[in-house]
């Protein structure tokens, strides 16, 4: 992320929320993309977590300025703080779960870097842990994107048998 301009805590706070919305948004397309129920679970579970980080930073955001809703979008500013492009039609799975452990481990840097930033402990905390949540979501998608490459019918087939294990 050495693109990334250097931001104030609100600041990274503002754009985490729009991440984090839009993170949300890539996982259930990815969801929608898989037939196997159990796999598809995993990646509506992550959506939902990402919907809980965005709640997380709205809260931090509102502490930290005292407005009530996310702050809008500033023209020329980055949309997201994950920088890797969003999923397309023609792509596949590979190339999806590839993106999304991209997509965590950016993430992850971003909110270590915003935790720096933070002024107060609570934000320090709050940002820490964020950064701390993706790089698990970047671990869970590595070992994740492993099995797709030993058993890719996992992900297409309806399999009789459940998954076992985390």
């Amino acid at each position: 992320m050495a693109d990334t301009p250097e931001l104030t805590a609100v600041e990274a706070v503002g754009l985490g929320i729009r991440s984090e919305e839009e993170a949300s948004r890539f996982y259930g397309q990815i969801a929608r993309r898989i037939k196997n129920p159990l796999v598809r679970g995993r990646y509506e579970d992550l959506s939902r977590e990402e919907v809980r980080h965005r709640s997380l930073l709205l809260e931090l955001y509102k502490r930290m300025t005292g407005e009530e809703y996310a702050p809008p979008t500033i023209p020329g500013e980055p949309e997201v703080a994950e920088v890797a492009s969003p999923p397309g039609e023609t792509e596949d799975l590979e190339s999806l779960l590839d993106l999304a452990i991209q997509r965590e481990e950016q993430a992850a840097v971003f909110y270590d870097r915003a935790a720096g930033q933070a002024r107060d402990q609570s934000g320090r905390q709050a940002l820490g842990y964020l950064a701390e949540m993706e790089r698990h979501h970047a671990a869970l998608l590595k070992t994740e994107l492993e099995t797709y490459r030993r058993d890719q019918t996992w992900y297409s087939d309806f399999p009789d048998m459940p998954m076992m294990g985390p």
